[in-house]
């Protein structure tokens, strides 16, 4: 009887442990993310122009560079940016951009502004993630504070001390 006892209190025990830490589990699961982030981000690429319209400067570039944050963006405060567009003189860009964490997380962004060039605001949109940044969203919006732009060569540098924004991670 008393090997009865043990084994209802032991399975009872077994049982209370396994509910409260289901229970933390699915709390830390669930538990959203929300904030907001500010810090630098200095890129440089290669442009390649696209024989168009007379007097329209048109192209496709990709652009890579540092993201280093003062205020983090889902616990993370550096992200290596890589991004791809077609820019237009006439229409302004059209720009994908994937944020990858020294550990592999990416937040994914779409970009829209004017061209490649000093003193352009350029506002940016986050629209998914993987890992501990999967389902990211927000915005977020910079100023090109300098750039450089080589065009025999057709290579541009620029950076920015003003990127921030919003974010949220379900």
């Amino acid at each position: 009887m008393t090997d009865r006892i043990t084994a209802g209190i032991l399975g009872l025990a077994i049982f209370v442990i396994f509910a409260f830490t289901a229970t933390l589990a699915v709390q830390e699961a669930s538990a959203e993310q929300a904030g907001t982030f500010a810090g630098t981000w200095i890129a440089s690429g290669k442009r390649q122009p696209f024989d168009f319209v007379e007097g329209r400067d048109v192209g496709t570039f990709n652009l890579a560079g540092n993201v280093s944050l003062k205020d983090q963006f889902g616990g993370i405060d550096d992200f290596w940016a890589e991004c791809i567009g077609l820019s237009d003189s006439a229409a302004g860009g059209s720009v994908r951009c994937v944020w990858r964490s020294m550990k592999g997380e990416k937040a994914y962004s779409v970009l829209s502004g004017q061209p490649l060039k000093e003193g352009v605001k350029v506002i940016g949109e986050f629209v998914g993630g993987t890992g501990s940044l999967k389902g990211a969203t927000g915005t977020f919006t910079f100023t090109w504070t300098s750039t450089f732009i080589d065009k025999d060569r057709s290579m541009f540098t620029g950076y920015t001390e003003d990127i921030s924004g919003s974010y949220r991670i379900p």
